[in-house]
């Protein structure tokens, strides 16, 4: 009741934040480009209010247009897509296709979009923006997304799908710091259909098979916009309210801040500090759960070399386990440079990761509702990696890594035993005196030519050894992607990509067999043909090899399945 009432203050506070984001305005305007780097933040910065609508309308993979004054930075931090720090499970490529994203470096700059679209699987699609210009340092819109389809790959509508959401935002940017927030709500509704199909007949009503999801959101930032700062922050506060059709609830609040001091061009040091606060409700019992970050690191560089070290100190307190316990890793983290285009790399350290109902679901979307007081969070008791990077300054970048890591409590999805068709959540590794041994290689290359060819592919291979259960469920061996967008006389955007998975196991309950499951090839294409500036037409067709694999056993994905677009941005 005490953690209710004050996540019913959180969330007065910030709403109010919110609104101060909205009505602040500018004194002065300044240019910049405001990054939330894990521990890099850019001087150079270049803030952007008014959203950048891409001509095809979707992201490109979060792929900046470096080919204009294009210069790599590789001051030390490892890319966001460093692979598996934590091998989280990987469900991008499986799961029902999201809502396209409105906001990318490429194409003209609209405020507003429509996107209405069509397909088999009784297939509908219908997203918006809506920009606005209060003043002219700030930026308000509001976004909105339908992604729905009446059939799925069984049984018809026993396995429809649907997702629902809104959100507003608002930017304001003074000469002194840049304001962030967004306020959002989220519906989500899947069938549990991993079943025979005579099965279906003890439930005359589809409703019986539903799983829902009801996502609130707020998260807020504020950061410095001052150029040259010697003292650079970002501080950022989210609050998330979940709730299923099973009474399941949780409360997520996170909040960050991040601090780096510049002493002179070699030397500075940095401060993350970080709270996570949960609490579960099932069936009126309640999980408290908290986990505290602080990571106090130093950074050393000069032409060649550079070097970061420091501490990071979790504590982590859950009601139910009656746990408060706090731990210590060093960190060290070393880049050599024995070109001005190549970097090699060393690093060392360790990690707690807190776990909520929230990713699970997220991850999975049939994940038992019962779960929550089964969280507990999982700890990388320690990690060592190293690799080389680098660019040809032109149209090339690239990345190998190779990893070690130990873990306890390894988050494992399996089949209930209650119910096969829900997923549990598996330990592996409970005694922190027998930890999972995972050894990572991975790699990245990205090739951009003038904005006519991004392609970028991806890499990723997990050994897993010593578990304390049979296999590593769920948890592909390898997977491999390569994404490609080429554009033809500024009119054809085409974007062929392809996805492999193998080495996933899955675990029957009623045999208590492990199953090794087939591997996956997924092959999709898309094209868009932008008729005018304006108006834009596109067609998608995802799994061309019509393959009804499975990501998570007994779930079929669709097979062949297609969609026509009609967008209009002004």
């Amino acid at each position: 009741m005490k953690f209710q009432m004050k996540s019913n203050s959180i969330l007065i506070c910030s709403v109010l934040m919110l609104g101060v984001s909205i009505s602040m305005f500018a004194q002065d305007k300044k240019e910049g480009n405001i990054q939330n780097e894990d521990i890099i933040l850019e001087k150079e910065r270049k803030i952007v209010l008014q959203p950048q609508i891409s001509r095809n309308f979707e992201p490109l993979n979060e792929i900046e247009n470096t080919q204009k004054g294009r210069k790599m930075r590789y001051e030390f931090i490892e890319r966001k897509w460093e692979a598996n720090s934590n091998a989280w499970l990987t469900t991008s490529i499986i799961q029902p296709r999201e809502g396209d994203e409105l906001v990318s470096s490429y194409g003209p700059k609209f405020k507003n979009l429509i996107k209405v679209g069509a397909g088999n699987y009784g297939h509908t699609l219908l997203n918006g923006h809506f920009g606005f210009n209060t003043k002219e340092n700030q930026f308000q819109g509001i976004y909105i997304n339908h992604d729905a389809n009446r059939r799925g790959p069984v049984s018809l509508g026993n396995s429809s799908r649907s997702e629902n959401e809104a959100k507003v935002y608002s930017k304001t940017f003074t000469g002194n710091y840049f304001l962030d927030g967004q306020i959002s709500i989220k519906r989500t509704a899947n069938n549990f259909y991993g079943r025979t199909e005579e099965s279906f007949t003890n439930f005359p009503n589809v409703k019986d098979l539903e799983i829902t999801f009801n996502r609130f959101n707020y998260s807020g930032s504020i950061s410095n916009a001052k150029k040259d700062a010697k003292f650079d922050y970002i501080a950022s506060s989210g609050l998330t309210y979940l709730t299923n059709n099973y009474t399941s609830k949780e409360w997520i609040w996170e909040s960050k801040l991040q601090g780096i001091l510049h002493v002179n061009d070699n030397f500075s040091a940095y401060l993350t500090g970080e709270m996570n606060m949960s609490e579960n409700t099932f069936d009126k019992v309640n999980n408290r759960r908290e986990l505290y970050r602080i990571k106090p690191t130093f950074l050393y560089k000069n032409n060649r070399f550079t070097i970061i070290g420091g501490f990071n100190i979790v504590n982590e307190k859950d009601q139910v386990a009656i746990l408060n316990k706090t731990r210590l890793f060093p960190l060290l983290k070393v880049d050599f440079k024995p070109t001005d285009f190549l970097h090699v790399f060393l690093g060392l350290g360790g990690e707690t990761y807190f776990n909520s109902y929230n990713q699970f679901s997220n991850e999975n979307i049939w994940l038992a509702p019962r779960v929550a007081p089964n969280l507990q969070n999982t700890t990388q008791s320690s990690t060592i990696y190293g690799g080389v990077k680098g660019s040809n300054e032109r149209n090339l970048d690239f990345e190998l890594k190779f990893g070690y890591a130990e873990y306890n409590n390894l988050a494992l999805l399996v089949n209930s035993k209650i119910d096969s068709t829900h997923f549990e959540i598996l330990y592996s590794n409970t005694d922190v005196q027998k930890t999972a041994k995972v050894f990572n290689m991975s790699g990245q290359v990205n090739y951009q030519t003038f904005d006519k060819v991004l392609s970028i592919l991806k890499y990723d291979f997990n050994t897993y050894q010593e578990l304390t259960v049979d296999k590593p469920f769920h948890r592909p061996m390898m997977n491999l992607s390569f994404t490609n967008s080429i554009t033809f006389k500024d009119k054809i955007i085409v974007s062929p990509d392809v996805f492999y998975l193998s080495g996933l196991y899955g675990y029957q309950p009623s045999t208590e067999q492990s199953i090794q499951m087939p591997d996956i090839i997924d092959l999709n294409l898309k094209v868009n043909y932008l008729i005018t500036k304006k108006f834009n037409i596109s067609v998608s067709a995802n799994n061309l090899l019509g393959k009804n694999y499975q990501r998570y056993l007994n779930y079929n994905n669709q097979g062949l399945n297609y969609t026509v677009g009609v967008a209009y941005s002004f």
